[in-house]
């Protein structure tokens, strides 16, 4: 089985409780499931502009322990330079941020676990689902 890669929202769902969500990443188990360090960034970003911060930041470390951080390294800038470059031919630009998590997803060859699916599925090659649907 590859890696599935949670999107921020997915992860948002998840932390809220979400039981379609919780059941997906269950049947995958946990070792197959990741997230990206862009998803790591934003999930902290949210917790720190949130009324609830330390209970909040406590649940995003909590996903931490849970699911592994993907990074940037060989392949990804050149899979963000040929994505960036088509969609904005096409006068279709998705923002840096996404790009950047769908050039880890390609370069790992993992599944991207999204509810914005309008948006990934410019992106050609990438393998995306909705667990939300």
């Amino acid at each position: 089985m590859g890696i599935v890669i949670l999107d921020t929202d997915t992860c948002i769902y998840w932390l809220k409780g979400d039981e379609r969500i919780e059941k997906r990443v269950l049947a995958h188990g946990l070792r197959h499931c990741a997230i990206t360090v862009i998803t790591e960034c934003e999930l902290f970003y949210g917790a720190m502009k949130s009324a609830k911060v330390e209970k909040n930041l406590a649940v995003v470390s909590e996903l931490r322990r849970k699911v592994r951080t993907l990074h940037t390294g060989d392949g990804v800038a050149q899979h963000f330079g040929r994505i960036k470059s088509d969609l904005e031919k096409k006068g279709l630009p998705v923002d840096d941020a996404d790009l950047l998590i769908a050039s880890i997803a390609l370069t790992h060859d993992a599944l991207l676990v999204s509810n914005n699916t309008d948006h990934f599925k410019r992106v050609k090659g990438l393998k995306l689902e909705n667990w939300t649907e």
